[in-house]
């Protein structure tokens, strides 16, 4: 019996890969499957995927022409057999515990989705955090959004990965990623299950480790048509929000989420004062809302004080005195 599927994209990952399948073959929960995706690699990424096929029967090669990482991971759902599903990207691993630990998590909490924190892998090592209680915690779907549109560092609600969900629930609803993204896609994913199923089940634990230093990932390429991909990326969740019924609960954090998204535009921005006028000029027509943003909280006001100082200093004095303008009409 197949207890969980592992799905894993691959787009020239063979740097990583013996890292990720290793972390994920050694698992303490042995009834799995490990569904991989080829991704029209240009590396040696297949040949890898192969030699571990030949040594792990659990291991399934799939080697398709390149569609992207939402293709890729719907392929994989469209065969997984196990009672649940989880996506880990090519150029990360797992602690060796994590898929028995949010198994038991589902089995004890009755949940059709779990979730752990990650570590944020970064060259000098990686972020532990503190955790004064390991009792599992349930957020409603209203908390949930509200956490995934505000959230900071490694307790990341909109990552597809570092989650379990069950596959009935999937099916049940008819679960896909979006194949006409290639940008924040898992966010969009995940709001729309966790508006299904009203809550996600949360255990207090790093157990998946997220590589941020590899700039050549599926994720990563998607940024160089920032401004088109902000926009779609908002009317998606904007429609999932609405026929979701939740937007209005969650206004404000979906406010702050724009924010965000808009310093980042201007910080991509060139340091030109025309351009960044016209940037914020075309921003603030399409979304003039977020003029109304309320910062949520100390440390999101502190991470988006940072974000600005990174930026040059005409682009921060023109975003600040402009919005203040804006706001003041």
């Amino acid at each position: 019996m197949v207890l969980v599927s592992v799905i894993v994209p691959v787009y020239n990952a063979e740097n990583y890969l013996n890292k990720c399948l290793t972390s994920i073959c050694h698992q303490s929960l042995k009834d799995i499957e490990i569904i991989t995706i080829n991704d029209g690699s240009e590396d040696q990424s297949l040949t890898v995927l192969q030699n571990f096929a030949q040594v792990d029967a659990r291991i399934t090669v799939l080697d398709t022409d390149n569609g992207g990482v939402s293709k890729a991971r719907n392929l994989g759902m469209e065969q997984a057999k196990g009672q649940y599903i989880t996506f880990v990207d090519a150029d990360d691993w797992l602690e060796l515990t994590m898929l028995e630990e949010l198994f038991l998590a589902c089995r004890l909490t009755g949940s059709n989705i779990v979730k752990c924190d990650l570590f944020w892998q970064e060259e000098i090592g990686s972020r532990q955090l503190y955790y004064p209680s390991k009792t599992y915690f349930t957020y409603s779907a209203t908390a949930c959004l509200n956490k995934l549109f505000t959230e900071i560092g490694e307790k990341h609600f909109g990552f597809a990965s570092c989650k379990l969900y069950k596959k009935s629930f999937i099916d049940l609803h008819k679960l896909k990623f979006d194949e006409t993204m290639n940008f924040a896609e898992d966010t969009v994913f995940l709001t729309r299950a966790v508006i299904k199923n009203q809550s996600i089940c949360y255990v207090p634990k790093q157990l998946y480790y997220y590589n941020v230093g590899n700039q050549n990932s599926l994720t990563s390429r998607a940024m160089s048509n920032v401004r088109n991909n902000y926009d779609l990326l908002y009317k998606k969740l904007s429609e999932e929000l609405q026929s979701g019924e939740v937007y209005e609960k969650v206004k404000n954090s979906f406010l702050n989420y724009q924010f965000e998204g808009l310093l980042v535009i201007l910080h991509q921005c060139p340091a030109k004062p025309q351009a960044i006028k016209n940037a914020l000029q075309s921003f603030l027509q399409a979304y003039p809302e977020v003029l109304k943003v309320k910062l949520m909280n100390r440390k999101l006001q502190q991470f988006i004080f940072l974000k600005l100082i990174k930026m040059n200093w005409l682009t921060l004095s023109s975003t600040l005195i402009y919005m203040k303008v804006k706001r003041a009409k």
